[in-house]
C-alpha cells in the first residue's frame, strides 16, 4: 500500500481513512476483513501497553519501559481509528475523483441485483418531492369593475400590492372595500395613469387608506378638483410623486419583470400622456395601457419595446381611438379585457370588436361580467369569468343581453309615460366669468319633444380647457334636471373653455353646449 497520511487529528484521520476506504473498495480488496483485523490488533496491543504502563515492561512486545508502553497504546489507538475508518459502514465519497469529504445518507450495504432488493433500495431511499403549485406562487391581476373608468390591483406572488387607476370619484368605497377584502394593509406602487376623473377619481381615498410605498404619475397637470384631491392626499401622507415614464423597471417581486413603456415624450392632450405598463411572469404576460390613443402605440411600436402579452387592456375603455390593427399584430393577445360601463360615447366600438375577434381574441368586460381576475403562476392562466360572447352585432355602452324575464299580466296599471322620439337638452352655467379657483355648476335640463321631463338620463359634460379635458357625469332627476359642479381651480384667465355636453336616454340622444371663460 503506497497511500501515505498525515495523521495530526482526529478529524483528518477520519478524512484520509474515506479516501482510503475509496481506493481500497476499487481495487477489490476486502475492507471488512481488512476493518476487522486493525480494530482487533489494535485492542491487543492497546491492552498489552495498558499492562506495559503498569508493570514497567512487557517483555512479549519488548516494551522496555513505562514510555515505551505508553508509545505502543497510542499505535493502538491509530490502528483501531484506521481499522474503524475503512469499515464498510461509514460514509463513503461518491466521487471517482476522490472528494476530500462527501457524506452519504444511507449505509452502503451489499445487496442483490433482483428486482425485490430494488424495490427495497427504493423504499429506503428518501424521496425529493417537487413543491405543489399554490396560491403564494400566483401573479393576480384583478380589473375590477368600476362602471365606466379603470382600475387594477395587482397582488404580485411575494404578496407586494400595485394599484393602477382608481375609477371615479363615487368609486372611492369600491376600492378601499375591495382593497379590504383582498386582506391588504400596504399598497406598495399606486400609479394613477393620467389625471382624468375616471381613472384617477378613486385614487385619494386609497392613499389615505392604506400604508402606501410609491406613487407614480406622469407629467402633466390637471385643473379639477378630482386631480387636487389626489395632490393632498399624497401631501397629506407625506409622500412625493415620481415621475412616470418610460424606461423605468419597477422592483415588486424578484421574478414578475414590470416595465413602464410610456409616455415616452411629453403631449399636451392627457391621454397620450398615460403611464403603460407590461408585466412578464414566467411565459405569460400583461400590457396595460391606460387611455393612451393610436398616435403614442405607434411610437411603442417604433420604439421596440416589448409590447407581445398574453393579456391586452383595450385602451381608452375600447374607443376606436385606440387599440389599431398594428397594435394587435405587435401584442398577439389571447385575451382583451375591456373596461367600460353604461355609457353614452360608443364604448367599446363595433370597430374594436370586430378587430379584436378576426384575431381570435378572448374578451371579458367589466359591463358585461363585473370584476375579471386573472391568476397565473407564470406557466398556467386561470380566469374567474367566461368569454363575452362576441356576435358581431354592435353591443357598444351596453351590457350583452341576457334572458329577458317573462312579461308579467297586463294589469289596469298606469303606463310608464313615453320618451317619444326626440330628445332636446338646454344647459347653463351659473358664472360665465368665474375666478380662478372658483366653484361653478352647469345645469342641464332634459325633455322630450312633449315637454315632458326626461328622468335618469345619462349627461355627460366636458369640458375643453387650454392644456387638458376633463369630464364630468351625473344623471337627471324626475324632473329632468342634472347638476354638474366643479371647481376651475387655475384655468388660463382670458382662455374661453367649451363645455360639450352629451344627453342619452332610452336609446335616443342629444346634445349641449356651454362655456366660460375665467377672469
Amino acid at each position: 500500500m503506497k497511500d501515505n497520511f498525515t495523521i495530526s487529528q482526529k478529524g483528518s484521520l477520519e478524512q484520509n481513512g474515506e479516501i482510503l476506504t475509496y481506493k481500497l473498495k476499487k481495487r477489490g480488496i476486502n475492507l471488512e476483513a481488512i476493518s476487522t483485523i486493525l480494530i482487533l490488533l489494535g485492542m491487543v496491543g492497546g491492552l498489552l501497553g495498558i499492562i506495559g504502563v503498569i508493570k514497567g515492561n512487557v517483555r512479549i512486545l519488548r516494551l522496555a519501559s513505562r514510555k515505551t508502553s505508553a508509545f505502543s497504546i497510542l499505535v493502538a489507538f491509530i490502528m483501531m481509528m484506521i481499522g474503524a475508518a475503512v469499515s464498510p459502514s461509514v460514509d463513503q465519497p461518491s466521487s471517482k475523483e476522490g472528494h476530500t469529504k462527501v457524506k452519504v445518507e444511507q449505509k452502503e450495504a451489499s445487496v442483490s441485483k433482483t428486482e425485490d432488493s430494488h424495490k427495497v433500495a427504493e423504499k429506503d431511499a428518501p424521496v425529493s418531492v417537487a413543491p405543489k403549485s399554490s396560491a403564494k406562487n400566483n401573479l393576480e391581476v384583478h380589473f375590477v369593475d368600476v362602471g365606466q373608468g379603470a382600475a387594477q390591483v395587482i397582488v404580485m406572488p411575494n404578496k407586494k400590492v400595485m394599484v393602477i387607476d382608481g375609477g371615479n370619484n363615487d368609486d372611492e368605497e369600491t376600492m378601499v372595500a375591495y382593497l379590504q377584502k383582498l386582506g391588504v394593509k400596504k399598497v406598495d406602487v399606486v400609479i394613477g395613469t393620467h389625471p382624468d376623473a375616471d381613472h384617477i377619481g378613486g385614487i385619494d381615498a386609497v392613499i389615505d387608506s392604506f400604508d402606501i410605498g410609491k406613487v407614480y404619475m406622469p407629467k402633466i397637470q390637471s385643473n379639477t378638483q378630482t386631480f387636487q384631491s389626489v395632490l393632498t392626499s399624497i401631501k397629506n401622507k407625506g409622500l412625493k410623486v415620481t415621475t412616470a415614464k418610460a424606461g423605468l423597471a419597477l422592483s415588486l417581486d424578484p421574478n414578475v419583470k414590470v416595465d413602464m413603456i410610456s409616455p415616452m415624450e411629453e403631449d399636451s392632450h392627457t391621454n397620450e400622456m398615460s403611464a403603460v405598463v407590461h408585466m412578464q411572469y414566467g411565459t405569460k404576460s400583461f400590457l396595460l395601457t391606460g387611455d393612451a390613443g393610436i398616435p403614442t402605440e405607434k411610437k411603442w411600436i417604433q420604439s421596440g419595446a416589448n409590447l407581445k402579452s398574453t393579456v391586452l387592456l383595450t385602451g381608452h375603455h375600447g374607443s376606436n381611438h385606440s387599440t389599431s390593427e398594428e397594435l394587435v399584430n405587435a401584442v398577439q393577445p389571447t385575451y382583451a379585457v375591456i373596461q367600460v360601463g353604461k355609457n353614452s360615447y360608443g364604448h367599446p366600438t363595433s370597430e374594436v370588436l370586430d378587430r379584436l375577434h378576426r384575431h381570435s381574441v378572448k374578451i371579458y368586460r367589466n359591463d358585461t361580467d363585473g370584476t375579471i381576475v386573472f391568476k397565473t403562476n407564470g406557466t398556467n392562466m386561470e380566469v374567474n369569468k367566461h368569454e363575452w360572447a362576441y356576435t358581431g352585432k354592435k353591443t357598444a355602452g351596453v351590457a350583452v343581453p341576457k334572458p329577458a324575464p317573462k312579461a308579467p299580466p297586463v294589469s289596469s296599471a298606469p303606463k310608464a309615460p313615453s320618451y317619444a322620439d326626440k330628445l332636446t337638452a338646454t344647459a347653463s352655467i351659473d358664472d360665465n366669468h368665474p375666478h380662478q379657483n372658483e366653484e361653478v355648476t352647469v345645469t342641464v335640463t332634459v325633455k322630450n319633444e312633449t315637454g315632458q321631463p326626461v328622468g335618469g338620463a345619462d349627461v355627460t359634460l366636458n369640458l375643453a380647457y387650454k392644456s387638458t379635458d376633463t369630464t364630468y357625469t351625473a344623471v337627471t332627476n324626475a324632473q329632468g334636471v342634472a347638476m354638474l359642479p366643479f371647481r376651475i381651480g387655475r384655468a388660463a384667465a382670458g382662455y374661453t373653455v367649451n363645455g360639450d355636453i352629451s344627453i342619452a336616454a332610452q336609446g335616443m340622444s342629444t346634445t349641449a353646449h356651454t362655456d366660460f371663460t375665467p377672469n
